[in-house]
């Protein structure tokens, strides 16, 4: 017997969600990843028009919109959190004067001491509409989506697009020709495939590695060819690999030990999966784990030879920054620490979104000559969770908090070892312990993705957990 929701047909409110993610995916990896300020205007109208998709999901009939209302309270963190963002915007603290032509902002005491309060309104308001629209587009798949299959569609095709991206990036970066093949101008001269930072790539990348092993693995539990390898499976592990390979091909360090450990962890996954199913057929175990490891070696090799470049490039740079009297770890600490000093002078609500930048010139001033590493400018704090306390305090960082750990309770516990469940969602894990050193969340695909693959794990996980049958 089979659960409705894997043979019933797609309702026309799922496949326009499904759209609408697509595409704001589609358009955030391949234009500039999403972090070009005209494209990520867009990004933000097209992500907060999924708002009237959100309505539907509440005003459907049956069994289905009765679902879909009893998940409305979810929202309560994001609607919180968004008040407490529009508050702010009506509570300046800095105010605009003009100056030989220019617009200076001059700090000052809020009109409303001890209220949520803001540096820049129209900078504020402007990053909490793609923020709270990236949210909601992606939530949507929670309210709407009834079908696994559907869902497992919309992973492929995000690993895909991101397969293809890889292969965009390897050749452009192996050719040496600029970003998008010298037609246009990156404003960091470490860019990867369309995305202006590499460790931007990386995170992104992250995600729909984890997402494709579990697609892989569930696969290889699914198929229904004579054999494995008479299926897409060959092709699909390649895809991986692909993937794999860019982050030492982008010479992005964080990359490449993030895709390292998720590497080793799928080789491990696969080497007991081999293991116990040669066991229970009474077969020699030795043979598949000797290829599989024989394979493994090979494709380590294979990478260091193609990304040779790129790793000397960055094993060099990494080797004279040490050797200054100044590490660039010691850089970084200061760094976190001065942003701490920041975040503590207003620790409940913060200076207010997307003023990190501002904000932090009260503790480094900017000076004639900068003394230290990147004192001349910080734009962002290069640890996305001290730049949200920093920011919306710790209250705005407990809402953001409870809008991913709220739906995630929801997760039947056994759920966690469904592929398609407990991949994507490490790949989430990744990210969010990342972003403790990094800012992965500023960039406008990373953030699309990691919602988007969030919510694709939890949805699957309860739809899983409803079954009293194999996968459809």
């Amino acid at each position: 017997m089979k659960h409705p929701a894997a043979t019933t047909s797609i309702s026309w409110l799922e496949k326009a969600v499904l759209l609408h993610v697509g595409l704001l995916l589609l358009g955030a990896s391949w234009v500039y990843g999403g972090n070009i300020w005209w494209m990520r205007s867009a990004l933000a109208v097209w992500a907060d028009a999924g708002s009237l998709l959100t309505l539907g999901a509440f005003l459907q009939r049956g069994d289905a919109g009765h679902e879909a209302r009893r998940k409305a309270w979810w929202l309560l963190p994001w609607l919180l959190f968004v008040a407490l963002v529009v508050a702010s915007s009506f509570n300046p603290s800095f105010v605009p004067i003009q100056f030989e032509g220019e617009t200076l902002l001059i700090n000052r005491a809020a009109p409303h001491p001890g209220w949520p309060s803001t540096i820049n309104p129209r900078e504020t308001l402007a990053e909490l509409a793609f923020g709270a629209g990236v949210y909601l587009a992606a939530f949507n798949l929670l309210l709407a989506v009834r079908s696994r299959q559907a869902l497992r569609w919309l992973l492929v095709f995000g690993a895909v697009n991101t397969v293809v991206l890889a292969v965009f990036g390897t050749l452009q970066k192996l050719s040496g020709q600029g970003f998008y093949f010298g037609a246009a101008t990156s404003p960091n001269i470490r860019f990867f495939a369309t995305f202006i930072y590499y460790n931007h790539w990386g995170a992104f990348m992250i995600l729909w590695l984890a997402t494709s092993a579990g697609l892989i693995f569930y696969h290889a539990l699914n198929h229904r060819a004579r054999d494995l390898w008479h299926s897409p499976f060959a092709v699909a592990v390649i895809g991986v690999l692909v993937l794999a390979t860019s982050a030492p091909v982008s010479a992005s360090r964080a990359a490449t030990g993030m895709a390292g450990f998720v590497f080793m962890l799928v080789v491990s996954h696969a080497l007991g999966r081999i293991a116990t199913h040669r066991r229970v057929e009474r077969r020699p175990v030795w043979p598949p784990v000797v290829a599989l490891l024989a394979l493994s070696a090979l494709t380590i090799g294979a990478v260091g030879w193609l990304a040779n470049r790129s790793i000397n490039e960055r094993y060099n740079e990494t080797r004279i920054a040490l050797g200054k009297s100044q590490s660039i770890l010691d850089g970084r600490l200061e760094l976190y620490r001065d942003t701490w000093t920041l975040a503590m002078q207003k620790p409940v609500f913060g200076w207010g979104l997307e003023s990190y930048a501002t904000a932090f010139m009260t503790i480094r001033p900017r000076p004639l000559e900068a003394r230290r590493q990147y004192e001349a400018s910080y734009a962002e704090a290069h640890s996305d969770w001290l730049q949200s306390v920093a920011e919306t305090g710790f209250v705005g960082t407990a809402l953001l908090l409870s809008m991913a750990i709220i739906p995630f309770l929801s997760v039947p516990w056994r759920s966690l070892k469904h592929p398609l469940v407990g991949y994507p969602l490490l790949g989430c894990v990744i990210v969010a312990l990342y972003a403790w050193v990094e800012f992965p969340f500023a960039n406008g695909a990373v953030l699309i993705t990691f919602w988007t693959v969030y919510f694709s794990a939890v949805r699957y996980a309860r739809l899983q957990g409803r079954s009293v049958s194999n996968e459809a």
